[in-house]
């Protein structure tokens, strides 16, 4: 049993990279989002929360954040009034220390929520009152009842992070224009606008950060904590996916067919710690990497909790249109969670501002459907 089943392992290892991006039994596949409509507890009623309270937040929870950790906590104190803030448990304390990550996902959270609420016919009064990075009460937010804003909902839900089959092709100047500006409404935190500079693969620039990008893979797969973390985000059966509903799935890293089938069944927190996986984490970034059509970084003034959450909403609000021109955007922000590339990446890409971003970028032949899993609202909710 233990030869047969180590045999088994090393082929869906290999599965992961070579039979990755293709489906053989469509009868294997893995839990996803749209399997989510059969589970009963997703439309649980909150007291204090009416049909389209509880739409918004389903809407706003469609936000990415590191490993889907999904850390957004929603505190109804009362029917219009609500406290946004994060839950401790869900925060990602080895890759993300200092919580600058998560708060741009929060920040991501609150303009899935504005847009959302404007099509039910809300404004929304914001007040960032978060001191510390670690404070957990993060934004208070009043709703008002306003004339219905036209926005169209299928975007919050069709949003996906896409990692493979890029396109070799650089991305078009009028493209990169459409992606990167920002809508004309004034900001709900005054910080000063987002620079977004594109490297294409081939610069000097691209191969730094595509250099770059592997080591700091490198640096992190063998660093203990952080792959422990990742092995704690990891939902590899079906069941462990049903059971949490957030973290990252077969699915959502994008391992189909066999190597999906393979991996669901015998794969587990210790198969993230070996050195195996290791080392193939390392090589799956060495080959996306330098399949793309380049590179998207984004700095800001500073990082302050005001700039870090009002960044967090450009950025989602920039994720919104990218379908539209068959963009994907892949975060791969490991060179900004890992020493020394943190503190040398700005000046090596000779910019004055701090990096908050860096994206993978390329065009799609299609775009498939959004497969990472959601908290039901009612899991996230305090009354």
């Amino acid at each position: 049993m233990t030869i047969n089943r180590r045999n088994l392992l090393k082929v869906s290892a290999e599965g992961m990279i070579i039979l990755g991006g293709l489906s053989f039994i469509q009868a294997c596949s893995g839990f996803k989002r749209s399997d989510l409509d059969t589970l009963k507890d997703q439309q649980q009623t909150i007291k204090g929360l009416d049909k389209d309270g509880m739409e918004m937040l389903s809407l706003a929870s469609l936000a990415p954040s590191g490993h889907n950790a999904q850390p957004w906590m929603v505190r109804i104190i009362e029917p219009d009034h609500w406290m946004i803030g994060s839950d401790k448990k869900r925060w990602l304390q080895a890759v993300d220390p200092e919580n600058r990550e998560l708060l741009l996902g929060i920040g991501a959270f609150l303009e899935n929520m504005v847009l959302a609420a404007g099509t039910f016919g809300y404004s929304v009064d914001l007040k960032i009152i978060a001191k510390n990075r670690t404070d957990t009460d993060i934004a208070d937010i009043h709703l008002q009842k306003d004339k219905a804003q036209e926005f169209p909902i299928e975007k919050l839900k069709k949003r996906r992070t896409v990692r493979s089959n890029f396109l070799d092709q650089e991305i078009k100047g009028d493209d990169l224009k459409y992606i990167t500006k920002h809508d004309t409404r004034p900001c709900l935190v005054p910080v000063h606008s987002p620079h977004s500079f594109y490297f294409p693969n081939n610069s000097p620039q691209g191969k730094y950060l595509q250099e770059g990008t592997i080591e700091a893979n490198r640096t992190q797969a063998f660093r203990d904590p952080a792959q422990e973390e990742l092995a704690n985000w990891i939902r590899w059966s079906n069941k462990e996916a049903k059971q949490n509903r957030n973290g990252l799935t077969p699915e959502s890293m994008e391992i189909k067919g066999i190597a999906g089938f393979l991996v669901r069944s015998f794969y587990d927190r210790q198969s993230v710690l070996k050195k195996s996986f290791r080392d193939q984490t390392v090589d799956i970034a060495a080959k996306q990497v330098k399949t793309c059509g380049g590179w998207l970084v984004v700095t800001s003034h500073d990082s302050s909790i005001p700039a870090l959450i009002e960044h967090g909403r450009m950025f989602q609000n920039m994720l919104l249109k990218i379908r539209d021109k068959m963009i994907a955007i892949h975060p791969m922000t490991q060179m900004l969670e890992e020493s020394p590339w943190r503190n040398q990446v700005a000046k090596e890409l000779g910019l004055t501002a701090e990096v908050q971003w860096i994206l993978r970028i390329g065009y799609l032949k299609s775009y498939p459907d959004p497969v990472s899993l959601r908290m039901p609202v009612s899991w996230f909710v305090q009354v």
